[in-house]
């Protein structure tokens, strides 16, 4: 090798070395920052699943500077004197290419940027797994958890369904487990049997009706499955805004304040978040698999403010409401349409990857990436961590 090779070979050798040392600097630096997480969502109905005029509920966090957010505003270029909003930008052309323009930012990028996108409908059938046929097969010694055999039966649940039977008592079905959930009387739990078994009744394809029978079958276990379910656990934000925390909490190791968007759903929700965020206990890692998370979450403060207060918000305003749009128009095949057609060639799922509550076809560990490696079962340690938890008083009083 020639001595100029050498050279020029130890040099790239250094760079290489001089570029690993500043990622590490700056992932040391990031453990030791406190900084302001502003949150919003986009879709929300609330426990009101069944909507279409809303199909998807999308919840963006962030985490920019004064200087930053002020940066991807000023790209609006709006006139308003308070507050810039998706909803007013997306009805003018110039709207939706300031959107775009913001959007297409190079602040906008995953380090600084998550996001959760929810299909209201499949959320239903995803609920019907994991609190009714979840909670019964955990009682006959089987746990549903591993290898996503839940995500799997989700998948299989929400396109079979509407193909072997009649999709309008399939509706029913849905509309009839919402309502059970929120009222979870005797009446409105019976409607719910009636609407499965008519699903049963209105296909013909056996294997179908053996799963189906895993529905009617938690009948003599409802009444135990639904005790301790809040009545507002089919709202998207909540299980969001935990997925967000917990991530954020991986990279912000000393912890983060939370400036959320006023929500009064979120803001009744305020002492169970108080005790995920009981810092007082040890962390410990629950669940399995990609589906892994850290408790205590990492929140120091949480908040719920105007979004006049705070540019940031403004931000994860237009970016919540954004992914929302371009998610709801995969849905209805909104091809034909300028700011979808815009939106889809920023590659958004890079932003995604599994903060998604989304059907897909696929069925094995492999392909849903749940193949069983050790872990333990959230669902029955969690409630051991909130049983000891003491309310972090911080969150409380913020």
């Amino acid at each position: 090798m020639g001595q100029n090779s050498k050279l020029k070979r130890e040099a790239k050798v250094r760079a290489r070395n001089k570029d690993k040392s500043k990622v590490r600097a700056s992932i040391s630096k990031k453990k030791e920052f406190i900084p302001t997480i502003y949150f919003d969502e986009s879709g929300n109905t609330g426990s009101n699943l069944i909507d279409d005029n809303q199909p998807v509920f999308t919840l963006a966090s962030c985490v920019f500077s004064d200087f930053e957010a002020k940066k991807l505003i000023d790209l609006i270029k709006s006139k308003s004197p308070n507050e810039v909003h998706f909803k007013n930008l997306q009805r003018r052309q110039s709207g939706k290419d300031a959107i775009i323009s913001l959007m297409s930012s190079n602040l906008i990028e995953p380090s600084k940027v998550k996001i959760s996108l929810f299909l209201k409908d499949f959320m239903i059938v995803s609920k019907i797994v994991d609190i009714l046929i979840e909670h019964m097969m955990h009682i006959n010694g089987e746990d549903l958890y591993i290898n996503g055999r839940n995500i799997a039966l989700s998948n299989m649940l929400y396109y079979c369904l509407p193909s072997f039977s009649n999709p309008e008592t399939v509706q029913s079905m849905y509309k009839s487990f919402v309502e059970m959930v929120r009222t979870q009387d005797d009446v409105s739990i019976n409607n719910f049997y009636s609407a499965a078994k008519d699903v049963k009744d209105s296909t013909k394809e056996v294997e179908l009706q053996r799963n189906i029978n895993l529905i009617l079958d938690t009948e003599k276990y409802v009444y135990d499955a639904l005790e301790n379910i809040d009545k507002t656990s089919l709202d998207p934000s909540i299980p969001a805004v935990f997925l967000h925390c917990a991530q954020w909490g991986e990279i912000y190791s000393k912890g983060f304040h939370i400036v959320h968007d006023d929500s009064h759903t979120l803001e009744k929700q305020k002492e169970i978040f108080a005790q995920f965020m009981d810092w007082t206990q040890d962390e410990k890692e629950y669940g399995y698999d990609r589906r892994k998370f850290k408790l205590p979450l990492k929140g120091k403060s949480f908040r719920f403010e105007n979004s006049m207060d705070h540019i940031q918000i403004q931000v994860a305003d237009i970016i919540a409401s954004s992914f929302r749009y371009w998610a709801a128009g995969k849905v209805i095949n909104n091809e034909d349409d300028y700011l979808y057609q815009e939106l889809d060639k920023l590659d958004l799922d890079k932003f995604i990857g599994h903060n998604i509550i989304w059907p897909t076809h696929d069925v094995t560990p492999e392909a849903l990436g749940t193949v069983h490696d050790g872990g333990i079962n959230a669902a029955d340690n969690v409630p051991d961590f909130l049983a000891k938890a003491i309310p972090n008083p911080n969150i409380l009083k913020s």
